[in-house]
């Protein structure tokens, strides 16, 4: 059974989930790995607006980066896939509460 989080780490956890943007950028990423070009095609938004938001969700450890050849590719950090949700596949549980995409 996964711990649930601490009041304190679910709040920077929302901190890092309180924008569409970003909320879109980690229900793309559920499907599979996205380089930084394919967020931007997938949402029409300019590069540096995708990486502003990339890298909130990696500090706040969602998402985590690898290089390819020269593109920069995200998917979700291990520790977000365990916070996944058994029941659903798109869902983060928190401990303190679930977050559902649709």
């Amino acid at each position: 059974m996964k711990s649930p989080l601490t009041q304190k780490e679910c709040a920077e956890l929302f901190k890092a989930l309180a924008d569409e943007t970003r909320l879109k950028i980690l229900h793309l990423l559920f499907e599979r790995e996205q380089c930084v070009s394919d967020v931007m095609a997938a949402l029409h938004l300019n590069q540096s607006r995708v990486s502003h938001h990339l890298k909130i969700l990696k500090v706040a450890r969602l998402v985590d980066a690898s290089r390819d050849g020269q593109r920069i590719c995200y998917a979700l950090h291990p520790n977000a896939k365990d916070k996944l949700s058994q029941a659903k596949a798109e869902a983060l549980d928190l401990g303190c509460c679930e977050v559902t995409f649709r």
